[in-house]
């Protein structure tokens, strides 16, 4: 359905998945503030994934608030790319370069 909706309005669909994106930054940063405040027990001491340090290129000690502060970062970015391509005419180039 997505692919459909996408062959109509890519627009649309970029804007759709750049509210999504919103919605997923608010979510880390509620996880990030509950960890914080120590409702998150369980994570408090727990190291990040290695396939989380490989993957964001974190410190080798890493600790999970870490990891949900790269995936935090990595969703604003996909919001900000998806809000810049659902606002382009289908004229415009793209400014993102590959892997952006």
């Amino acid at each position: 359905m997505f692919w459909i909706a996408y062959f109509l309005s890519p627009r649309f669909c970029h804007k759709f998945v750049g509210y999504l994106e919103e919605e997923a930054v608010k979510t880390y940063t509620h996880c990030i503030e509950s960890l914080d405040k120590g409702e998150l027990k369980l994570w408090e001491n727990t190291k990040a994934p290695q396939i989380a340090v490989c993957y964001w290129r974190l410190p080798a000690d890493a600790m999970m608030r870490d990891v949900l502060l790269a995936i935090r970062a990595d969703e604003g970015h996909h919001r900000e790319v998806n809000h810049t391509l659902g606002s382009m005419r289908p004229s415009e180039t793209n400014p993102f370069g590959p892997g952006q």
